[in-house]
Order: structure tokens, then sequence, then C-alpha cells
């Protein structure tokens, strides 16, 4: 079977992380091994879920971001592991793949879950990277949207393949039911609350500041509504700031967690209030729960949510139309149970795991039959 290793730069255990995990342990054709980063002491949530599933895990040791000499740990990796296929999961991966695999004249091939342009050094390594895919052997799009981004960064249009993101529905549904009672306890809500909960990581293309402001006029409009906010980063002191005008029972900031499943089987509405996305792996995590969608219409949430069909979009950074969208799906019990059946029958008919596990293994092979490397 083909070797493909698989480099992540993976400081946390999110989205993309989860993806890879799910594609790595089911793998029947492919033999997969991932490489992370890691500096020593450093927790890594990702690597203990890889090796918990039996997926073979390489640990690179680094001394901050820009340690040199990880192109030749990774150079090494790729000599011990016997890989025969080279896939970079984020900017940082593919560029070191890029100095890594140089004179090995192994197929190299790029996933590309989204950029966010967070702040000017992330903006100047993604544009760094779409230059970077213009010479690589295949690149995944995640959605259309990505392909359509790619494709006018000039990557070549005959290299981009589009493989949508995909969760293990029944898996999902059934953690999601499992921990309702207990998630919504540890979150102190009444049993009559109403609960609004994002997941992500409090960075600016995820919008949480919208989401806050539109939630002043929730508050107002639903009292049982309570917003419950799932992560942590750089401007959690911003956001409990704009939250502060609220009673301290409106809004719960539960932290980073790694068990989303059981935080959405808590919601009575998942609400993604992104700028920028390629895939969000939680609105599909939440149609799987069954739980009604209330997301911006960026990136392929809206093939996601068949343009509205199984779920409410919203235009981004706006939380007049945020608010209004979130009040009218709490005060309607009907509209939620028809949109989160609705958005059951699209994830499992359209965004089960097993097809994509499937789709990406064969590209793999195929690139490895053909032999044709990085430019």
């Amino acid at each position: 079977m083909t070797r493909v290793l698989h480099l992540r730069n993976a400081d946390r255990f999110g989205g993309p992380e989860r993806l890879i995990l799910e594609q790595a342990a089911r793998a029947t054709r492919t033999r997969p091994v991932v490489v992370t980063f890691a500096r020593p002491g450093a927790t890594t949530p990702f690597v203990d879920a890889l090796r918990a599933r039996g997926v073979e895990t390489v640990v690179i040791p680094q001394a901050g971001s820009y340690d040199p000499r990880i192109v030749g740990r990774v150079r090494e990796a790729i000599a011990r592991t016997a890989a025969e296929v080279l896939v970079g999961h984020d900017y940082k991966a593919n560029l070191v793949l890029a100095a890594a695999a140089r004179g090995t004249h192994l197929p190299r091939a790029a996933v590309v879950h989204g950029y966010t342009a967070e702040d000017r050094k992330v903006a100047f390594f993604e544009a760094v990277d779409r230059r970077l895919l213009r010479r690589v052997a295949a690149v995944v799009a995640v959605s259309a949207a990505t392909r359509a981004a790619l494709r006018d960064a000039g990557v070549p249009a005959d290299r981009v393949h589009m493989i949508e993101n995909a969760v293990d529905v029944k898996a999902v549904a059934a953690e999601a039911a499992a921990g309702r009672e207990a998630v919504r306890a540890s979150w102190s809500l009444a049993p009559t609350d109403l609960a609004l909960v994002a997941l992500g990581r409090f960075s600016p293309e995820k919008g949480h500041a919208t989401l806050v402001e539109a939630f002043h006029a929730v508050a107002r409009a639903v009292p049982r509504a309570r917003l419950v906010l799932v992560g942590d980063g750089v401007l959690e002191g911003e956001l409990r700031r704009a939250a502060a005008a609220l009673p301290a029972d409106r809004v719960v900031f539960a932290g980073w967690r790694t068990d989303p499943a059981r935080c959405l089987g808590a919601a009575d509405v998942f609400v993604l209030p992104s700028l920028r996305e390629g895939l969000p792996l939680a609105v599909l995590e939440a149609l799987a729960a069954g739980v009604p969608v209330c997301a911006s219409a960026v990136g392929g949430v809206p093939d996601a949510l068949d343009d509205g069909a199984c779920g409410t979009l919203v235009p981004p950074g706006d939380p007049s139309a945020l608010a209004d969208a979130l009040v009218a799906l709490l005060s309607s019990p009907d509209a939620r149970a028809r949109t989160a059946a609705a958005g059951r029958a699209r994830v499992r008919d359209h965004f089960d795991a097993p097809r994509q596990a499937a789709r990406l293994e064969a590209l793999w092979t195929e690139l490895h039959s053909a032999g044709v490397p990085g430019r």
C-alpha cells in the first residue's frame, strides 16, 4: 500500500486536525503516517488522539515557530517512514515539505482547509503559500469557494481537486445525544434555557465580536436565550468586555474543549458568525447532531446548508441580520425542528466520512502511480 506522510503544524485539536484523524483512521488503501511539530513539554491533544486511534504518528521537536532545524528533521522522517506521497495541511507544512523533499522526486500534495488572514503575518504566509501551491502535483480544495479562490491565485485548474469535508454522521449523532444533560449542567443552564452555542478559536476572522453584539438584541427579545462561547484565543478579553453589559448568566465562556459533538448536543441552535471559512467541520457536525444551524454565508457554508434549505444563512459581519435570524429560530420550535431534520438528511447524503476518505485515498494512490513530483 502507498505510504502517505501528512504534515500539519498542530498546536491545538480543531476542525482540520479532526479531519486528518478521521481520514487516517479510515485508511484501507494507503498507509498513513501523521507528522506534526511540538515544543518539548507542550500538551499534544492531536497526537494523543491519533495514537489512541492507532494512527502512526511522528512528533518533530521544535524550539519555536521558526526553528530552522525542522526541515532536516522532516527530511529524516520522510526517509525513516519510507513515505511515497507527501501531503501538507497548512502553509507552514507546505513550506517545510517544499524544502525537505527537494531532490527526492516524491509527489507532493496539499489540502487547503481555508485561509484566515487573521493578522498581517498570517496573511503574508498565506500569500506565499498560494504561490507554492502552483508547484505541487495536486491541491485538495474543501469547497467550491476554495477551489475558485485557488484558481484565481494561479493554481492550475487541472491540479485542483474538490473533495469536500465530511464527518462520521452516526458517531457524531450518538455522542451528541449522550452528552446533552451533563454538558448543559456544566454550563449552569436551566432546562428551559435556549442555548446558542458557537465553537471556535477567538480570532478576528471567526466573527465572535459580531455575535456578541448581536446577542444584546437577542437577549432582550428572548429572555430564555443563553450564549455559550466554546473556545479561547487572543480576543477573549475583548469579548468578555463586550459581554459585560449583559447579566452574568446570559453569556457563558466555556473554554476550549476537545469534545465538540457533546457541546453541540447541548445546543438548541448552533451559530457560526465567521467572516471567512473553507468548509467548517463544526457546521457539518452540527447538522449530524441534529442541531439547527445559523451561519454566515461564507466559503463552503452555503453549499453545506443547501443555500439555506437546511439552515439559516446571514451576511457576514452584520449583527442586526444575525440577531433577527437567531430570534426567529429561538422563537419557533417548529422551525428549529424542520431545519434540524433537513440538515441531518443533508449531511448524511452528501458529507459522510467514508465517501470522502475513499476519494482522498484514490487521489494519493493516483499520485504515487503517476510519480509526478512537486515542481
